[in-house]
């Protein structure tokens, strides 16, 4: 089988992929690894399709023979620890989301991860700077945004995590999430009756 034969079962697995038709991605990466079992392009892609199903641990396998094929994978070691991070596995996938990391520091979306996981762990003070980190190269990322008023909360540090949730509803007002921890740090501040009416965006009373 030659390599542009290769290259068009791979795009026709990702399209099975992208428009849901994952048993038909997985038979065809199946016989893409038949003929070429190194091929850490389909391993990974499988994985997805896997981690799509809530296969989650069928991914992880997945993800590690490819990453055994070759280490410095960027993506796969993501798709691991964004698979470790969904299944609770916390520290397991700080680690991946670090192995990202040293292959390009610039990988933003590894370290909001990393921070998110810290978040789960308890470290937030790590993950505070994950976080600002990120919003110094993305400073419009609610998500992140979101989750360093979280942290920020849990550090006792309330009048600037109410800051961070007001700047944040500055860029989306509708996101009930942020509205909701808003209300946190204002009751936390003492300001009930205020974090009564930002608790109104959240269940649209």
């Amino acid at each position: 089988m030659i390599a542009m034969d290769i290259a068009a079962m791979l795009e026709v697995a990702h399209h099975l992929a992208r428009v849901g038709r994952y048993d038909e991605a997985l038979a065809e990466y199946d016989t893409i690894l038949e003929s070429e079992s190194k091929n850490t392009t389909a391993l990974e892609q499988k994985g997805e399709v896997f981690y799509a199903l809530g296969r989650h641990e069928d991914a992880l396998a997945c993800y590690d023979r490819a990453l055994s094929i070759n280490p410095h994978l960027l993506t796969t070691w993501y798709e691991k620890g964004y698979t470790l991070r969904k299944i609770g596995r916390y520290a397991e996938s700080i680690a991946c989301f670090e192995r990202a990391l040293s292959l390009d520091p610039e990988f933003t979306i590894a370290l909001a991860n990393k921070g998110y996981s810290l978040n789960e762990l308890g470290k937030y003070e790590d993950a505070l700077a994950c976080f600002e980190r990120v919003l110094e190269k993305g400073p419009n990322n609610i998500r992140a945004m979101a989750a360093k008023g979280i942290a920020l909360i849990a550090l006792g540090r309330n009048k600037e995590a109410l800051a961070t949730f007001d700047l944040a509803i500055s860029l989306n007002p509708i996101n009930s999430f942020v509205w909701q921890h808003r209300a946190e740090a204002l009751h936390r501040l003492g300001r009930k009756k205020d974090a009564e009416e930002s608790l109104k965006h959240v269940f649209g009373k």
